[in-house]
């Protein structure tokens, strides 16, 4: 009887969600299908529209796989002869220099006129030291210089003879090698000076020269950082040598080696056919990539519709999506210009810089692992059309979609994205080194692929960190990363609890163990069951000792309300729960587990005790209790993990009520509970087959059994009766504690 009865409300249930489903199937999703019209011309425009370049396949140091003829006639840089007019002109600046005469200035400090007057005794009042250091400043300021300089050219650097002599003004003096003093001829110059202005008596010019000498060196400084940079500066002055190529002229043969030369030829090919590609041509190719965009964007949404029904029917999962992979395409756009037009990525790095992992990162953080593919098969072929057909482009979007999916199944904490984003780079490294033995390419290719692969993972794992909070508020979605958070026991509420309503609070703890083993059985969200158990009954902090797991030896206070009013009491604790959630900023998914564990099922014991009143105050008239009066207002479990909430709450509850919660009476008792949530159609609303019913029994049977366990008691301490005897209010046995 028992089992026919389970059959039928199986199968009403059943029936139930297939109306459902049919009903959801029958509707049409317009403004989805408007997005993903939005989503699909806005990308065709800002993709397409326009001159249309596309980075070359080919880099210096790599063997071509193709032989490649010019298709029409175009100008070029020849970069050998552009290369030997840069030389020449940087040849054509002169080295500069510069005249030092700080060591003749430092030797007037430390030759004082005392010890001049000493050493070259003169009358009257004639200053020596003027004398002196007037010659010497003439001398070198002229340049002195040697004659192993002169011979060696200053070790090459003045090839042609001349310098530029850098003066107090803004003009240099050009002034050749030999135009200097050497340095025995600029003291021989300046003993003579100064003897001449000396009196005769005075003039020993063996000792002037011995007094000089030290100070009197060469002087001449060659400038190198001011050379190199003029003639940088001239080399970047000069136009580049462009000549012009002939159509069926052959750019490279199958199996040569790329040069500098043939990837300047390969852009400038580009940019001339796209200069003189017809406007019917550009029109048929707008049209022909519009409508491969189109076909991609259809295959991802048939995909949705095959693996998870559902995401096509939320307005705010699909507006995320094409949030989500509108972020990648516009960087890739950018990224294609600054390699194309701009000449700042070389070409080799692009593939490996695209950011194809951040939208499957976050799709499959913030909705799922269905959506983290979908997301990131799209945004795959979108960038490989947008690249000319790339067919690198589309594996390493598969391949790390898959590596993003895979790695963030269990992410719970935002440190443990980098952990995703090290395999990321790591799947791109093992990319780039299939594709170099593939290729042939050199290490000067290679090495810089390897090190873009690996920034590009990291830097795509920190802006997943940065953003995930951004779309979480903006989409009101909770991950669990936040829901970690969440769980949390110093949370305020729940220490409110804790110390409010104890009995509450425990309640929570063992529900919330109960729910999550039960919700991994079957492979649901058991982090966000805990969390939501946590918190589904802070509502009965309004009025705790209205609640019977914490009345304990109090007076029952509905002993004193009518079954209605007490029924008031009991349903509001909901409405107080929202509201202290909301002020709280607690999460959409945390409201709803306290909105709908108790769905809309009906507070028994008062419904009971108020038909048990009117039996005995029955009269003529009195009308018939409507049940209805003392249910929740729900709704009910719209989810797999809400439906296991409410069983587990009413499963925990009602276990405490077993004399001797032997298994036998736990899976009786727990059967009986499951049975008549379903026959007040509980969970019509909810997703769980009879077989994940059944899991969750007995996820629920094993946990209560393990939960109310006998305990064994220690026996009577003999050492102590004596003084068990003097405190006979003191127990002489102890549970044995749970190991």
């Amino acid at each position: 009887m028992k089992r026919r009865f389970l059959k039928k409300s199986i199968n009403r249930i059943t029936a139930a969600k297939n109306i459902v489903t049919r009903k959801k199937r029958h509707r049409f999703p317009l403004f989805n299908l408007l997005l993903a019209v939005v989503l699909w011309v806005t990308l065709v425009v800002f993709f397409y529209s326009g001159r249309l370049l596309r980075p070359q396949t080919l880099t210096a140091g790599q063997r071509a796989s193709e032989t490649i003829i010019v298709s029409v006639d175009f100008i070029s840089e020849n970069l050998a002869a552009t290369q030997a007019r840069q030389r020449a002109a940087a040849d054509a600046v002169l080295p500069v220099f510069s005249i030092d005469i700080s060591t003749i200035e430092s030797a007037r400090a430390v030759l004082t006129t005392n010890q001049l007057m000493e050493i070259i005794p003169s009358e009257g009042q004639i200053d020596v030291q003027s004398i002196i250091f007037s010659a010497l400043t003439r001398v070198g300021e002229t340049g002195i210089i040697s004659a192993n300089d002169i011979k060696t050219k200053f070790n090459g650097a003045v090839s042609s003879g001349k310098v530029a002599l850098r003066g107090s003004g803004k003009t240099d003096v050009i002034r050749t090698l030999e135009s200097f003093t050497l340095q025995p001829d600029a003291l021989k110059e300046a003993v003579a000076i100064i003897a001449k202005n000396l009196p005769r008596g005075s003039r020993n010019e063996e000792t002037i020269r011995a007094l000089i000498a030290p100070w009197l060196w060469p002087n001449l400084i060659y400038d190198a950082a001011e050379t190199s940079a003029r003639r940088v500066q001239a080399s970047g002055l000069v136009d580049p040598v462009l000549e012009p190529v002939n159509t069926g002229t052959i750019l490279i043969r199958n199996g040569d080696i790329v040069s500098e030369q043939t990837v300047k030829w390969l852009d400038a090919h580009e940019k001339q056919r796209s200069v003189l590609e017809p406007q019917a041509d550009r029109i048929r190719r707008l049209a022909g990539n519009g409508m491969l965009l189109l076909i991609g964007l259809g295959v991802a949404a048939a995909l949705a519709g095959l693996l998870q029904p559902a995401l096509l029917h939320s307005r705010r999962h699909v507006l995320l999506l094409v949030t989500l992979s509108a972020l990648p395409l516009i960087i890739g756009k950018g990224l294609l210009y600054a390699t194309v037009d701009l000449h700042l990525i070389q070409p080799a790095l692009l593939n490996f810089a695209l950011p194809l992992s951040i939208a499957p990162l976050l799709a499959s953080i913030l909705l799922g692992s269905t959506p983290g593919l979908i997301a990131g098969l799209w945004v795959s072929f979108a960038l490989a059309a947008l690249l000319g057909g790339s067919f690198e482009v589309f594996v390493i979007g598969l391949l790390v979609s898959i590596t993003s999916i895979y790695t963030t199944r269990d992410v719970k904490r935002r440190t443990a994205l980098f952990r995703a984003g090290f395999w990321i780079g790591a799947i791109k490294i093992l990319f780039a080194l299939v594709m170099a033995i593939i290729k042939n390419s050199s290490w000067q290719v290679l090495l810089p692929q390897i090190g873009i692969a690996m920034l590009c993972g990291l830097v795509s794992a920190l802006l997943a960190m940065l953003l995930i909070p951004i779309f979480e508020h903006l989409f009101k979605i909770t991950t669990d990363i936040s829901l970690l958070e969440l769980s949390d026991l110093s949370h305020p509420l729940l220490q409110s609890l804790a110390i409010n309503a104890p009995g509450t609070y425990h309640h929570s703890l063992m529900m919330a163990s109960l729910a999550q083993n039960a919700a991994e059985a079957i492979g649901a969200n058991g982090l966000r069951l805990r969390v939501c158990a946590y918190f589904h009954d802070i509502g009965k902090l309004a009025k705790p000792n209205f609640f019977s797991e914490n009345i304990q030896f109090a007076e029952n206070p509905h002993d004193e309300l009518t079954p209605s009013m007490s029924t008031l009491v009991i349903v509001s604790h909901i409405k107080e729960g929202i509201a202290l959630a909301k002020k709280y900023k607690l999460p959409q998914v945390v409201i709803d587990g306290i909105e709908q564990h108790q769905g809309t099922s009906i507070v028994s014991v008062f419904y009971h005790r108020a038909k048990n009143r009117q039996q005995k105050e029955s009269s003529a008239g009195q009308l018939a209790i409507n049940d209805e009066d003392f249910r929740y207002e729900g709704p009910r479990p719209q989810t797999r993990e809400m439906a296991i909430l409410m069983l587990a709450d009413t499963c925990e509850a009602a276990s405490r009520s077993l004399e001797k919660p032997t298994p036998v009476r736990i899976t009786n008792l727990i059967d009986d509970l499951f049975d008549a949530r379903l026959r007040d159609g509980q969970l019509d609303e909810c997703t769980l087959t009879l077989a994940e019913l059944n899991k969750i029994k007995q996820s629920f049977v094993f946990s209560l059994t393990n939960m109310l366990h006998g305990r064994v008691a220690y026996p009577k301490d003999e050492n102590n009766s004596d003084k068990s005897a003097e405190t006979p209010n003191q127990s002489t046995s102890y549970p044995q504690a749970s190991r």
